[in-house]
């Protein structure tokens, strides 16, 4: 490992640099006096800009040591809109604990992930860490999809270990970790050839009676081609059928690809998109309510095709104008298994 401390790093987007006390009233309008975005964090809104100033000011003066790795993270032209760090670096070990936080304006749209994926590039490939951990509060989706985009593993659960400065809340803290040797079969998997491998994913599923005999759909398009795939169940649901989907598609490609799965199911979508999925996963495969997960073995099955592909989940209107959905649904039924006393309700509502 060889310090090298807060060089500036650039991004498609963004430039990390280090912090400069000038910094102090674009930091305190952006995030640091914002109850939302501090929400989860070990410290509290600031309050009056003159803390935000006192800092910033400490930050600038440790900036040039070369065990110190923190950055202020700004867009091209310049505006502030962020933070992140690599504390308690242990030379040793060669280890260290990331943190971060985002103002809310620039939530949702990859900035973090962007960030933090150029601060493992820079640790590991030019630094020489072996080792990077994080961790988060349970409830806190969107730090985990971070995490979980970047290659940081769940390793485990401190049960209510964090007491939420905002509310008192005492929150389960989820563990997270990434070793070099992580780092490195992630970047080979995702570039496999110079050129991406490109594929579109459509699906379905339907069920005749909910539970009954049921039926899944995809279509794989892969440049000029096309595959189609389909199977029932005797006995299954219409959202395992949705599932199962997915699971078809991507298990039928033969090597890691850059997937945009299309489905009318909210239920497979939001899973991802909202990032329940991650926290059932960090909560052993239960719900907020402690109830276990409906489906779970289809989830832990699609999860660790995600994470073999870089997936990108789009929700289509069902029974519509896509041509692709609608071909996907009529595979979808006509795979359903012919039972004729099973009653034929495929419209049923989700379980």
């Amino acid at each position: 490992m060889e310090q090298k401390g807060t060089k500036v790093l650039e991004t498609p987007r963004l430039t990390l640099r280090p912090w400069r006390e000038s910094d102090a009233e674009a930091a305190f309008a952006h995030w640091m006096n914002d109850p939302e975005v501090t929400k989860y964090l070990t410290w509290k809104p600031h309050g009056e800009i003159g803390r935000t100033r006192e800092l910033l000011k400490k930050w600038e003066a440790e900036s040039t040591a070369q065990s110190y790795y923190h950055w202020a993270i700004a867009l091209k032209d310049g505006t502030l809109i962020g933070d992140v760090i690599v504390m308690r670096v242990d030379e040793y070990q060669e280890c260290g604990e990331i943190g971060y936080c985002l103002g809310k304006a620039w939530w949702g749209q990859g900035y973090m992930t962007e960030a933090l994926t150029e601060v493992l590039r820079y640790c590991f490939e030019e630094v020489g860490f072996f080792r990077l951990n994080g961790c988060h509060a349970a409830g806190n989706l969107a730090s985990a999809r971070v995490m979980e985009k970047c290659g940081l593993k769940y390793e485990g659960m401190r049960r209510q270990y964090f007491r939420l400065l905002s509310t008192g809340e005492r929150v389960d803290v989820i563990d997270r970790g990434i070793l070099k040797e992580d780092y490195a079969r992630r970047k080979g998997e995702a570039q496999p050839s110079s050129k991406p491998n490109a594929v579109t994913l459509y699906t379905d599923g339907a069920c005749s009676g909910n539970p009954g005999a049921g039926g899944w759909g995809c279509i794989l398009l892969y440049g000029e081609r096309r595959l189609e795939l389909s199977g029932g169940e005797e006995e299954t649901t219409n959202n395992r059928m949705e599932l199962m989907a997915v699971i078809a598609g991507l298990e039928r490609l033969k090597f890691p690809c850059k997937v945009e799965v299309y489905s009318d199911s909210a239920y497979t979508v939001n899973a991802f998109e909202e990032g329940w999925v991650y926290a059932w996963e960090a909560n052993g495969w239960q719900k907020a309510d402690r109830k276990p997960v409906l489906n779970d073995d289809l989830w832990k099955r699609l999860l660790s095709l995600t994470r073999v592909h870089e997936v990108t989940f789009r929700k289509v209107k069902g029974h519509a104008d896509d041509v692709l959905n609608n071909a996907c649904d009529a595979l979808a039924r006509k795979a359903i298994p012919k039972n004729e006393s099973a009653p034929a309700d495929p419209e049923a509502p989700n379980l």
